[in-house]
């Protein structure tokens, strides 16, 4: 018997709490959620650094805040704990949960907040390879977690929303990590993958109300779509939302990933609440492919890979922007990025392409440089 996972698309025009939380109580009881299965929940936002919400980087707090008072309405317990990126520490933390918005809402419902930084291991399989993984201290303490996750684009993965947003649940230094032994898009969404199973979060709520397009997930446009996703299958609500966008299978590497895996089939969405056809948007900016496969098996390898090292965007600083903060030397993969006089300056020769340092740069200092032949003809 094939177990249909469901979507409920719902329009939402605005960040009113008291409406989200309207729309929300009613997505649960079209899918059948009920809350008090649960002892106790980790809420997961989309946390990435410290960025006013009106910035649309992160989950917009009202949400947060009226799924808390839904929860709170329920009996249920629970805590707000991410891992965003960079260092992993209670003065971070700090930092980022006040910038965001993320304390106010919590001071003002009465929830916990997380600051504990230990890790626990948890065990993973699959395609990525990998046996364990270390995550935040708090997925221990809970026997179920929900994804809040943000609509935006991505420079490495090309959207990011309800099962990405589970990368945070692994802590900052390991994150980066991660990204340099899995530099293949193909292998990180079997990371991605491969966590999401073990995760296993039991509702994935997407704020879509003002996304984020273009150069996403820290420097893109906010776009108003007005919608909330919410669903018992995280990839579910990935796939609704790229419907919604524009975003086609095969420029999707997270669902086409899934799909060659045999994790997900397209005919086992039921879509509930509003029409998807209703709020379609056609002219969504989704960021140009990482690097071009239509080369390969052309030319001999060195030409290959000399084409190939030509054409793929490559990150660089604007140094009009650079304030040499820092935040890129602390968190980039490879160790490719100095800062000499106060300007982060980029080695090529050690750089792998993860846009850690465009997704994590605060001064939007750190753009893509596209070769102009790719600019031109084949973006």
């Amino acid at each position: 018997m094939v177990i249909l996972a469901k979507v409920v698309i719902l329009k939402c025009e605005e960040y009113n709490p008291k409406f989200i939380y309207e729309r929300i109580e009613y997505a649960l009881n079209l899918i059948g959620f009920e809350p008090k299965k649960y002892k106790k929940l980790l809420f997961k936002p989309n946390l990435l650094m410290r960025k006013k919400p009106e910035e649309v980087t992160t989950t917009h707090p009202a949400v947060l805040e009226a799924v808390i008072n839904l929860f709170k309405k329920e009996g249920v317990d629970f805590i707000v704990a991410d891992s965003p990126g960079g260092p992993y520490n209670k003065k971070r933390l700090e930092h980022i949960y006040e910038g965001t918005g993320i304390k106010e809402v919590c001071e003002k419902t009465g929830a916990k907040l997380n600051y504990n930084t230990d890790l626990v291991e948890i065990e993973i399989s699959g395609e990525s390879k990998l046996k364990t993984l270390p995550v935040i201290y708090p997925f221990k303490e809970c026997d179920g977690v929900i994804s809040l996750a943000k609509l935006k684009t991505h420079r490495m993965s090309v959207y990011t929303g309800a099962v990405k947003n589970l990368y945070g649940m692994i802590p900052g230094g390991y994150k980066v990590e991660l990204h340099f032994r899995l530099r293949e898009v193909e292998r990180f969404m079997d990371l991605l993958l491969d966590l999401y199973k073990s995760v296993n979060p039991v509702l994935s709520i997407i704020d879509g109300v003002i996304a984020m397009e273009g150069e996403g997930p820290s420097q893109g446009t906010p776009r108003k779509l007005g919608v909330l996703i919410v669903s018992d299958d995280a990839l579910a609500a990935d796939y609704a939302a790229s419907k919604i966008i524009g975003l086609k299978e095969e420029d999707f590497p997270l669902i086409k990933r899934a799909i060659k895996r045999g994790m997900f089939k397209e005919e086992d969405v039921v879509f509930l609440g509003e029409n998807i056809d209703d709020v379609k948007v056609s002219d969504f900016k989704i960021p140009a492919k990482k690097d071009i496969t239509f080369i390969k098996g052309i030319f001999p390898k060195a030409i290959e890979d000399y084409l190939k090292e030509l054409m793929t965007p490559k990150p660089y600083v604007n140094l009009n922007l650079c304030k040499g903060c820092a935040e890129c030397y602390m968190t980039c993969p490879p160790k490719a990025i100095s800062i000499i006089e106060k300007k982060a300056k980029i080695d090529y020769k050690k750089c792998i392409k993860c846009f850690c340092c465009h997704e994590l740069c605060p001064e939007k200092a750190i753009k893509v440089k596209r070769n102009i032949i790719y600019e031109r003809f084949l973006k």
